[in-house]
């Protein structure tokens, strides 16, 4: 019978032969004791342990040498010294995620579960890639209970980022309550992740769940909207081009839609919104939009006032309130007339839709047709005074008037 060698029995031969030419090399150490490992068996468990210490004792102060030793230890059956091991790989590297990931996980199986989370905590601060499997970690340790999870992750900053996980899981109530578990300073402290948690509830249409959020954290409360009104529905407030607030008016203003605040016209109060259009091709869409906060499966009587100037279109202007998509239609207004017009006064009703708290304004033209295709648009025209009124839905005693001036 013919013996034929296997890459491992090479391997181990090269790395036991690799110590002997270098005793005191750590790196042929743990070579060798990781070919040990392989075979699965307790001798060779045993001769692995032996080979880390002496990689540990060649270069004690190389936390990744000490981090294996107390792996290999904790496998062998000697748990109190693979737990020493891994705390000196921490106190070598406390910056590092990998030690602590490690020396938490050991923690977790003795059952010590606060001390655990200390450490695994710590792990996902360090490196952001740890986060998920911490998370997933405590969740199978906890359940599906989010606020002893939340409890096991003393950092603020993983309570935040936890919070981001059950929006996009669709917990938005829980992840609020977790998010108001924190602080207040600790909150203003880490803002960035606050506005995170505030566009990942708007972009998961969960619109009262963000100017709830919002509201703790916003100074001033002109810059926030009223649910079931228009922000600065009467164009009163200053209006930044290209405002990344949330529900506030975005607007964009060209070359071919100029768009500003007008204080020389407006029907109520002071000032409107002008837009002044030099469009010698086609323009279907004018950047403005607002999302507004809404009851859902609700009726709302919407007006608005509007007026023109030397307005020459074959397609002019209409107001479109949609869902917060933009996909589905719910009313829209008449073209506005061409030429040069006064005020007129505007009024459309809609029902929104149910389990939705959300709609979106927006501002279009209607393709020309065929025998138009280019479509141009030239003139001046006038809105002001946006407001909604609920009209009846569930809830409807408390229906009210919204201004918002």
């Amino acid at each position: 019978m013919e013996y034929t060698s296997t890459p491992d029995a090479d391997g181990i031969e090269m790395a036991r032969m690799a110590t002997r030419w270098a005793p005191g090399d750590a790196l042929a150490h743990w070579r060798l004791a990781f070919f040990e490992e392989k075979n699965f068996s307790p001798e060779n468990l045993a001769a692995a342990v032996r080979e880390y210490e002496l990689a540990v004792q060649a270069e004690p102060y190389d936390y990744r040498y000490w981090m294996e030793l107390g792996r290999a230890l904790e496998a062998s059956g000697d748990t109190s010294n693979g737990e020493k091991a891994l705390w000196r790989a921490v106190e070598l590297a406390p910056s590092y995620s990998h030690p602590r990931w490690q020396y938490g996980n050991l923690l977790l199986r003795q059952g010590k579960v606060d001390d655990a989370f200390a450490q695994l905590s710590r792990a996902a601060e360090a490196d952001d890639l740890m986060r998920t499997p911490v998370f997933a970690l405590a969740s199978q340790v906890f359940g599906d209970d989010p606020d002893k999870i939340a409890r096991a992750l003393p950092s603020p900053s993983l309570r935040l980022e936890f919070a981001l996980n059950l929006i996009k899981s669709g917990k938005s109530d829980d992840a609020l309550r977790i998010v108001r578990s924190i602080t207040t300073s600790d909150r203003q402290s880490d803002r960035a992740v606050i506005d995170q948690v505030a566009k990942s509830l708007i972009d998961n249409h969960q619109f009262r769940a963000a100017l709830s959020l919002l509201s703790e954290l916003e100074p001033d409360a002109s810059q926030l909207p009223v649910p079931g009104q228009f922000w600065n529905g009467g164009f009163e407030l200053p209006i930044a081009l290209s405002d990344p607030k949330p529900f506030h008016w975005m607007i964009d203003s060209r070359p071919q839609t100029q768009i500003a605040v007008d204080a020389a016209r407006a029907h109520g109060g002071h000032d409107s919104l002008r837009i002044v259009f030099k469009s010698p091709g086609k323009l279907e869409s004018i950047p403005i939009t607002q999302t507004v906060i809404v009851d859902p499966d609700t009726q709302y009587k919407f007006e608005f006032y509007q007026r023109t100037e030397a307005l020459i279109s074959a397609s002019s202007p209409i107001v479109v309130v949609s869902d917060v998509s933009g996909r589905d239609k719910l009313t829209s207004s008449a073209p506005l007339l061409s030429g040069t017009n006064d005020w007129q006064h505007v009024t459309l009703t809609f029902k929104t839709r149910p389990k939705e708290d959300g709609i979106l304004i927006s501002f279009y033209r209607n393709p020309c047709g065929e025998k138009d295709p280019i479509c141009p648009i030239f003139g001046t025209v006038w809105y002001d005074d946006f407001t909604l009124q609920r009209i009846s839905g569930p809830g409807s005693s408390r229906a009210g008037a919204g201004t918002s001036r």
